[in-house]
C-alpha cells in the first residue's frame, strides 16, 4: 500500500516541481514572453499536471486498504494545481513580473477533473473492487 502512495505522490511531485522550476528558470532568463506564457500555460496547465494528476488518482485508486479515503487524492491534487498557479502566475504577479490572470475555481476544476478520472479508472481496477 504505502509503495503506490509513495509512487502517486513522486509522479505528481517531480511533475509539479518540474514545472515550477521550468517556469521560473523561464523567467529568468527572459523566455517567456508572450507566446512562451502560452506555450507554457498550454504545456504545464492543459497537459504535464493534468496528465500527471491522472497517473498519480489512477495509482491511489489501484490501493483498495485504502476505501473511502481514496476520494481525497482527487481533491488534494487539485489543490496543489491551484497551489502551482498561485505559485507562479500569481506570485510573479504580485512581485511586478508579468500581468496574469489569478488562480480561481476553474483552476481547482481543471485539477480535478483529470484527477477523479485517474481515481475513477484505478479503483474499477484495483484488484479488490470487484
Amino acid at each position: 500500500m504505502k509503495k503506490r502512495l509513495i509512487r502517486a505522490a513522486i509522479v505528481y511531485g517531480v511533475v509539479w516541481l518540474a514545472c515550477l522550476a521550468l517556469y521560473w528558470g523561464s523567467l529568468a532568463t527572459g523566455e517567456l514572453g508572450g507566446g512562451g506564457i502560452m506555450g507554457y500555460t498550454i504545456l504545464t496547465l492543459y497537459l504535464a499536471l493534468p496528465v500527471a494528476g491522472i497517473v498519480s488518482a489512477f495509482l491511489v485508486g489501484r490501493v483498495a486498504e485504502l476505501g473511502w479515503w481514496r476520494l481525497a487524492a482527487p481533491v488534494v491534487i487539485a489543490v496543489f494545481y491551484v497551489l502551482h498557479t498561485v505559485a507562479t502566475f500569481s506570485l510573479s504577479n504580485a512581485l511586478g513580473l508579468t500581468n496574469i490572470a489569478p488562480a480561481d475555481l476553474v483552476a481547482f476544476m481543471y485539477g480535478l477533473v483529470p484527477a477523479a478520472i485517474g481515481l475513477a479508472v484505478g479503483w474499477a481496477t484495483s484488484p479488490r473492487s470487484r
